[in-house]
Formats: C-alpha cells, sequence, structure tokens
C-alpha cells in the first residue's frame, strides 16, 4: 500500500439500496377521470353509495406510478404524483436513486417547489412497467428499462445512486447546494459539469467513466472499479482521493492533496502547493505528478 496522507473513507452504506424499501403499493386515480369510482356527493344528498375518499395527508409518503395513474403520450411516461390536495403534484425530493435507465438527465428547477419527472421509453408498450416512486426521506427511485430515457427535474440533488444506467448527464445549470454524493455501482458514463457545493463525494465500484467540473469547496473522490475518473477541471483546494482498482484517476487542486493508493491503478494529480511533501518513495510508476 501507498499511502500519501492517511484519510478515512466514507462508509458506502449511505445509499445501499437495500435502504429504499418497497413501500406499499398505491395508484390514486385523477380527479378528472370519468371512470373514478369516488363521485363528489352532491350537498343536498341525504346519503350516498360512496364514501368520501381521503387522501394522503403528507407529501412524502410513499406512492407507485403506472401508466394508469400518468400523463401518457406516444411513447413518453410522466408519473401522476398526488399530495394532500385533490390536485396532482410532485412530491419534494432532493436525493435521485436510479435502479435500471438508459440515459438519465438531471436538471434544475428556478424555485425550490418545483420538480418533475419524464420517462421515455422507444417501446410504448413497456410504460405500464416503468415505476417511479418518492420514499418517506425525499428520494425519487426510478425503474425503467434500456431503451427508456429518464428526466428529471428538481431545485438541488444531495445524492444520486446508479444501479443500471448507461450515461448519466448533469451539465444543462449551475447546481447549488451544500453537499453532494454520488455512488455507481455499474458502468456507467458520467459527465457533471458546473456545479457548485461545498462537499462533494463521488465513488465509483464498477467500471463507470466520469468528468466533472465546477467549484467544489471540499472533493472527495474513491475509485474501487476499472473506471477513468478526470477531476482536473474541478476548482478546488482540498482533494482526498483513494485509488484501490486497476482504474484511472486524475485529480487537481490548489491547495491540500490527501492521495490513497491501494492498487494497481494510474492516479495522475497536480497540486503546485505541496508538490515538494511528496516523498521521492512514492513517485511510483502508476503515482504521477502532472500540472
Amino acid at each position: 500500500m501507498n499511502i500519501v496522507t492517511a484519510m478515512r473513507t466514507s462508509d458506502l452504506k449511505w445509499m445501499d439500496s437495500s435502504s429504499t424499501g418497497q413501500s406499499q403499493s398505491s395508484t390514486v386515480p385523477s380527479s378528472t377521470s370519468s371512470s373514478t369510482p369516488w363521485p363528489t356527493p352532491s350537498s343536498t344528498a341525504s346519503s350516498t353509495p360512496w364514501p368520501t375518499p381521503s387522501r394522503p395527508t403528507t407529501t412524502r409518503s410513499t406512492v407507485t406510478f403506472t401508466a394508469s395513474g400518468s400523463t401518457t403520450t406516444g411513447s413518453t411516461f410522466t408519473p401522476t404524483f398526488y399530495s394532500s390536495s385533490s390536485t396532482p403534484s410532485t412530491p419534494s425530493f432532493n436525493k435521485i436513486n436510479i435502479l435500471l435507465a438508459r440515459n438519465v438527465q438531471l436538471q434544475a428547477t428556478s424555485s425550490p417547489g418545483d420538480y418533475s419527472v419524464t420517462i421515455t421509453c422507444d417501446d410504448p408498450s413497456i410504460l405500464p412497467y416503468v415505476r417511479a416512486n418518492v420514499t418517506e426521506d425525499s428520494m425519487l427511485v426510478v425503474t425503467a428499462t434500456t431503451d427508456c430515457d429518464v428526466t428529471i427535474g428538481a431545485y438541488t440533488y444531495q445524492a444520486i445512486h446508479l444501479d443500471s444506467v448507461s450515461l448519466l448527464s448533469m451539465t444543462s445549470y449551475l447546481y447549488r447546494g451544500y453537499e453532494l454524493k454520488l455512488l455507481s455501482m455499474g458502468n456507467s458514463q458520467i459527465q457533471i459539469a458546473n456545479i457548485g457545493y461545498d462537499l462533494a463525494e463521488f465513488t465509483l465500484v464498477g467500471n463507470s467513466t466520469m468528468e466533472i467540473s465546477g467549484k467544489i469547496g471540499k472533493l472527495t473522490i474513491i475509485s474501487r472499479g476499472k473506471g477513468f475518473i478526470d477531476a482536473t477541471r474541478i476548482e478546488t483546494a482540498n482533494v482526498n482521493a483513494t485509488l484501490a482498482g486497476v482504474g484511472s484517476l486524475r485529480v487537481k487542486s490548489t491547495a491540500n492533496m490527501n492521495l490513497i493508493v491501494d492498487g494497481t491503478g494510474n492516479l495522475m494529480w497536480c497540486s503546485p502547493k505541496v508538490q515538494m511533501d511528496v516523498t521521492y518513495d512514492y513517485r511510483k510508476k502508476n503515482i504521477v505528478y502532472q500540472c
């Protein structure tokens, strides 16, 4: 093991897929549907054969969306979110868990109250099997197929978990927030640009490739697979980098650089103010200083 500066790596259990749980499915019909079994009773009627339904009292209860409770246009599926009111709305979420999809695009909304999810599939017959729900801890969980694209809009993102995703794009806007954590378990292509966070942690367990740019106060990167990470376009003063696999990692900081190398991959780093702090013993073939 080659250690430049000791650091304590983060526990990967923060986004264990088993923690999301499986809540009871609930499909709420639209209030505008003509086939609804819940007619509104007349104020003058002495009795009604149908009791007045009660809606959920919280916008963060788990709801499972199906094509029958959604807006479907061609091959596009927009989940319908129900709140305590009779008007469909989107409950707030700041964490994303994509279990299966092809391309995922994360967009930023202008208001903290604006959220959206749209799933587009090549084959419309797949839509009844698409699932999207928001858990009680404000996590959006999406299960689609490998020929479905997902577009998500939220004001900020705190956590992103990718199981099986071909492409994750987060490049359209300046993202804001205090802390962002990303965990990729598969073989994804990840493009993140123009983000702005005080703290950010990116962990690649599989064979994903990732390119990042923006401004981060303190950056933590952990590479445990065969993938490639380029974080040289991140403007940051503090970097904690761990290379534990056979992949490739490139990092850059303006002040502090902590490196842990316990693998056979290649680590290229740049930090002019700490160049002399790295002794000759650590200048191995797979640890290269380049600015």
